[in-house]
């Protein structure tokens, strides 16, 4: 499930006369399109066989019951929500809904909402939230991972983290959103240095002998690591490498002046943010450096003037987008 989801009701209900009903062996799509229902349909069948090919190492039955897929398409971010339900090692009470636009829903939500039907049938009990949902974002676009990896390294350090001996044993969501972003982020964040080492079926593993064993012997069984500690640690520091060589490639020059509310207030938030990234930001006021700045058509502030690799690639008023392009470009 996408934490965001939460916000939006998915306003479907079965006796619609609206609905376009498309069936597949394993799933039955309902939506207002019956263009997009055929999608999603064959989708869904493709990324559950593709799933099980690359996490588990083969394919699984056909289940005896299809799941249905609740869509609700529109200029909406995109998201999901799977449920079903275990009882003496049998899933079943399949449930899907999902929602935003036909890219998100095909290249985002669906990979990512078959996974956990996937892992349902493999393993046949709850898997801790992090390692279903991070395994699931991981099989996003690359579009929508970035900002779950950028909240992931913006926690770090801080209060709002969740301790690793915590978040590995939670079974359930935290009771706000706050806390259900960080969940996502942080296991994401594990999940995709875990996989990027190893593999999609080592990491299948490496959960099963958890669930046998404890977490600190599966580290070390699978990856080499002493602890949980260790292992978290080693996902920071690939990442923060990451950022280092992203702001090896960077310098940034703001011109702000005194008498510039929003300049301050950039400097107060933004700043920060990017320093902490390593990278180089020279702060310049206008009237001081007013030849600088006609030459490089300065005419509001702040101003931002990005280069890479020593050469100028961009000018921009607004610290969002200056967020925005570094992402792009990383």
């Amino acid at each position: 499930m996408r934490y965001f989801l939460l916000l939006l009701p998915l306003l479907l209900f079965e006796g619609d006369a609206g609905l376009f009903e498309y069936r597949t062996k394993n799933f039955t799509v309902f939506c207002r399109d019956a263009t997009l229902a055929v999608q999603i349909g064959e989708a869904a069948e493709y990324y559950r066989d593709k799933h099980a090919r690359e996490w588990l190492g083969h394919s699984i039955p056909n289940w005896y019951a299809p799941c249905p897929i609740r869509v609700n398409a529109g200029e909406y971010a995109g998201g999901g929500a799977t449920t079903f339900s275990f009882d003496q090692g049998q899933v079943f009470g399949w449930d899907m809904q999902v929602q935003g636009t036909q890219q998100s829903l095909l290249e985002s939500v669906i990979p990512h909402e078959v996974l956990h039907t996937v892992f349902a049938s493999h393993f046949r009990r709850p898997l801790p939230r992090w390692a279903d949902e991070g395994a699931a974002t991981y099989e996003e676009d690359e579009v929508e991972k970035r900002p779950i990896r950028e909240l992931a390294r913006e926690v770090v350090g801080t209060e709002r983290q969740i301790p690793i001996r915590k978040l590995l044993k939670m079974q359930n969501y935290p009771d706000n959103m706050g806390g259900i972003a960080v969940l996502y982020a942080q296991g994401f964040y594990l999940a995709e240095y875990l996989i990027d080492r190893e593999g999609k079926q080592e990491f299948v593993h490496f959960l099963e002998t958890a669930h046998q064993t404890d977490w600190d012997t599966a580290f070390r069984t699978h990856y080499g690591f002493k602890n949980q500690e260790a292992a978290y640690t080693a996902a920071w520091q690939k990442h923060s490498a990451s950022d280092q060589k992203l702001a090896s490639r960077y310098e940034i020059r703001m011109f702000t002046s005194p008498d510039c509310s929003k300049c301050e207030e950039d400097r107060r938030k933004l700043l920060p943010e990017l320093r902490a990234k390593g990278l180089i930001v020279k702060v310049l006021d206008y009237d001081r450096n007013l030849d600088l700045a006609r030459k490089e058509n300065v005419i509001g502030l702040p101003t931002y003037i990005i280069y890479e690799n020593g050469k100028r690639i961009a000018k921009l008023r607004e610290s969002h987008a200056l967020s925005s392009l570094l992402r792009r470009r990383h």
